[in-house]
């Protein structure tokens, strides 16, 4: 036999039915048997998987109608309360309480509320009268009574307008369907609702099937015991019609529109009784998921019956298909890989590990997979928690009770636990801070707190939060996640310290240079050669832009460190504003640019001039070098509402890139990164300017348009001058205060009492004022921006002309430095009333003696 006839096709598929090959065919029929198993398993969870969904989305559904349908029934009953305690309910009251309820924004589906008052016949004309005289000169009672003995006309009915015109003055009383649910109502005492009804409303459009809902009104003081009592007590009705299609879309619409609904007024699908239908697909194979719920609400039977629709029944069947080729694809392959290795003995233990080899790393990357798994289930390295206001309680993961070195349920956990877990000196500013954010309108924060360890240790912990508040903004629950901070900090110091020792290192060295450049270009030691002139003076601008760099870095080393002094003190704004536009002006010409002042505001600010001037030293120089030659930067001020000044600075460049716009302020930011980037500069300037800014008691910011320019402004305070009121005989009081609006609050509340009121904002002007004025007493702030309110208490009550002098403490300290010698004194907390702070006055003053 020939090569070529061995390994002809026919050869090969006779070998495959070779003995040898039993093996083979066994691998497959038992893989193949594998397979059917797993897809049966996979199909039995898909199953189980969607009938869950499926009954979640049914449960949901009815959830949904039923909770919809009491809320409608509390409406119903508030308007009911209406007639309770008003006895008659005017038109206009109607129309005002609707109006009120919002019925079309928070239930949307309900047609409207109304009333129809409940009429014998020997009283009809009398209300057919009534109503005309409201100005309704053609309404009517209709239909025509029948043999009833009762009429109830429509009355009122919200809103009245478009289709609710239709049912004013109708008798629902003359229709069967209305009148057994009213009946019912009525003898019952208990709101009831119709079955399928054609509401008077449905006058043009789509015409919908309709149900009411009725809460019975019974005259004020009458018996209402027996059915009897009831009907003859009986005032009327308090109504709501529902087209139903209008009222399931407001009920679900936002419901999974993969679902089938079918409403029907009774316990029987009957056709005829058929309320709602949703909109569905049209499908030729039948649901494979199907429940009829009967819903009973107010006397009525609705039967629900909610299918599956295509689109849900594949959702969970989608992979079906792909499975079994997968499954035969691998049963084939393990086939001919079998019977490959039944007909090549020599290579069968080499396939064999090899493919164990390959099972291993399956398993093991499956393991792994498994792990990681478990680890993100179980969380990040954060440390979860949860505040629940509500009921009072406060759970941590097993992760943040571990960063303080705790074991889960070591503490017992209440809402004052993180209060315990903090050093004492730093939950009163935690406090203040928590509650501060609590009565603010923000939802998120972040704040970075220090906690103590269980060794000892304090540990600085990242705290990031949600708080859920209800309707009325009040907080409910507050949760989040906390994050070690340790290695971050001592990672931030080790670089803080490396900055901050280079930065010195290098500045005595680069001092000698610049010097010794400035020296040898001045002349001093001798004409410059012209050939050299030119390279000396390049090293002597680089040697200064460098320590520039370095005072940047120092200045940020001090600002990090919390070692940065500032010299506040009152300033003339307008004079720091052409200082400063005086001292830019060399630069600006070297730059071709023209500077200009413009509006400078005639206020007084508490700053350190020294730090402002550098701020807008930066601020100028930035614009210079971004405006073309030949341009112009303007410095300007405006006076905002909230009593700050505004300083504008304004360039005519190409504006600052949307990408670039939210790391501006951070340190080393540079809108162009790159080593040939065209301007200079450190990326501290702006930096350093937001601090020294913020630690001032004012803010930054940036107006830009990329391709017109830029403004960049700060805002201060403004230093109110002393204010004074008109002495006429009335007792003399000096308020000290450095807050604007809280001063001008305690002004207000003394004038009105009837005292002569002073008010300065800084312990020097209150000096003054002492120095130069008889006062019957003070009010003080003790935190005051030139010194402490401790240091003026002490020089009063050293002062012999002062020293019984009654003083009044107003702080937002939660605790007051008392000494044991503060008589004449009164303590109180921050926000005050004005009860609060006239009694503690006429206490003072009471109890004070003559004033020398």
């Amino acid at each position: 036999m020939s090569e070529t006839a061995i390994h002809s096709p026919l050869n090969k598929v006779q070998q495959s039915f070779h003995w040898r090959s039993s093996i083979a065919w066994l691998v497959l029929v038992f893989t193949l048997l594998v397979q059917l198993a797993i897809l049966q398993h996979l199909k039995l969870k898909e199953d189980r998987a969607a009938r869950q969904q499926f009954d979640f989305l049914v449960e949901t559904t009815v959830e949904a109608i039923g909770k919809r349908m009491v809320d409608h029934e509390q409406i119903l009953l508030g308007a009911a309360g209406l007639f309770d305690v008003s006895g008659e309910v005017s038109r206009a009251q109607w129309r005002s309480y609707n109006e009120r309820l919002q019925l079309a924004e928070r239930y949307p589906g309900i047609q409207g509320v109304g009333f129809a008052k409940a009429v014998r016949p020997e009283a009809l004309e009398a209300h057919i009268q009534s109503i005309r005289n409201e100005g309704f000169a053609n309404y009517e009672v209709y239909p025509p009574a029948g043999n009833s003995s009762l009429r109830t006309p429509i009355v009122y009915l919200e809103p009245f307008n478009d289709r609710n015109l239709a049912a004013f003055g109708y008798d629902m009383f003359a229709e069967p369907v209305r009148q057994q649910a009213m009946q019912q109502a009525a003898e019952t005492g208990q709101p009831h609702i119709t079955g399928r009804v054609r509401l008077r409303q449905e006058t043009h459009g789509k015409i919908q099937a309709g149900v009411l809902m009725y809460v019975p009104l019974y005259e004020p003081g009458r018996p209402v015991a027996s059915i009897e009592e009831r009907m003859q007590a009986l005032q009327g009705f308090v109504y709501s019609p529902y087209r139903m299609d209008d009222l399931m879309r407001g009920i679900l619409g936002a419901a999974d529109p993969n679902l089938s609904l079918h409403i029907y007024a009774g316990d029987t699908e009957d056709p005829d009784s058929l309320i709602f239908a949703s909109r569905d697909v049209p499908h030729a194979e039948p649901s494979q998921y199907r429940e009829v719920i009967r819903l009973d609400l107010y006397g009525q039977t609705w039967t629900l019956r909610l299918e599956s629709l295509p689109a849900f029944d594949a959702f969970f069947h989608t992979n079906n298909e792909l499975v079994i080729g997968l499954g035969i694809g691998l049963s084939l392959l393990l086939f001919f890989l079998t019977s490959s290795l039944s007909l090549r003995r020599s290579r069968a233990e080499a396939l064999a590990e090899e493919m164990t080899e390959h099972i291993r790393e399956n398993k093991r990357a499956l393991q792994l997979s498994e792990e990681r798994l478990s680890l993100a289930l179980k969380g990040s390295n954060d440390g979860l928690w949860d505040m629940n206001l509500d009921a009072g309680t406060f759970y941590a993961s097993p992760r943040a009770w571990h960063m303080l070195g705790y074991r889960p349920g070591e503490l017992q956990s209440d809402l004052t636990l993180w209060e315990r877990l903090m050093p004492p000196a730093d939950v009163r500013q935690a406090k203040a801070q928590l509650a501060q954010t609590m009565l603010s309108a923000v939802d998120h924060f972040t704040t970075e707190l220090r906690f103590q360890h269980k060794s000892g240790t304090v540990v600085p912990v990242l705290i990031r939060g949600y708080i859920q508040r209800d309707r009325n903004g009040q907080p409910l629950r507050i949760s989040g996640t906390s994050m070690d901070l340790t290695e971050h900090k001592r990672i931030e110091q080790m670089k803080d310290q490396f900055v901050s020792t280079v930065s010195h290192e290098l500045r005595t060295p680069l001092t000698s240079i610049s010097g010794a450049l400035g020296l040898v270009n001045g002349g001093a030691l001798g004409e410059v050669p012209g050939s050299m002139r030119e390279m000396l003076e390049i090293a002597h601008r680089n040697s200064l832009r460098l320590g520039y760099l370095i005072d940047d870095l120092l200045d940020m080393e001090k600002i990090a460190a919390g070692k940065m002094a500032f010299d506040m003190r009152e300033h003339s704004l307008g004079r720091l504003l052409e200082e400063a536009l005086a001292s830019n002006q060399a630069f600006a010409a070297h730059y071709g640019v023209n500077c200009v002042l413009r509006n400078p505001a005639p206020v007084n600010v508490w700053i350190d001039g020294l730090r402002l001037q550098q701020v807008l030293a930066n601020f100028l120089s930035n614009a210079i070098k971004y405006t073309p030659e030949g341009g112009e930067v303007t410095l300007h001020c405006t006076l905002t509402d909230a009593g700050h000044v505004r300083i504008n600075v304004t360039d005519q460049g190409p504006g600052i890139a949307p990408s670039f716009q939210t790391r501006v302020f951070e340190k080393f930011a540079q809108a162009d990164g790159s080593d040939s980037r065209q301007k200079g500069g450190t990326g501290l300037g702006l930096a350093i300017t937001k601090e020294f800014i913020e630690r001032m008691g004012g803010r930054v910011g940036f107006d830009t348009s990329e391709g017109h320019g830029t403004t960049f402004w700060c805002e201060l305070p403004v230093l109110e001058a002393s204010t004074s009121s008109a002495d006429q005989g009335q007792p003399r009081l000096l308020v000290i205060e450095d807050e604007p609006d809280t001063g001008r609050l305690l002004h207000l509340m003394l004038r009105d009492a009837g005292y002569a009121v002073d008010r300065v904002q800084s312990l020097h002007a209150a000096r003054s004022k002492l120095a130069t004025t008889r006062y019957e007493a003070l009010t003080l702030d003790l935190h005051l921006p030139d010194g402490s309110g401790r240091e003026l208490i002490d020089e009063v009550r050293s002062n012999p002309v002062t020293r019984d002098v009654p003083i009044i403490v107003i702080s937002a300290a939660s605790q007051f430095d008392q000494h044991d010698g503060d008589t004449g004194i009164i303590w109180l907390h921050k926000p005050i009333s004005a009860a609060q702070l006239l009694i503690a006055l006429t206490d003072s003053l009471e109890h004070a003696r003559p004033f020398p």
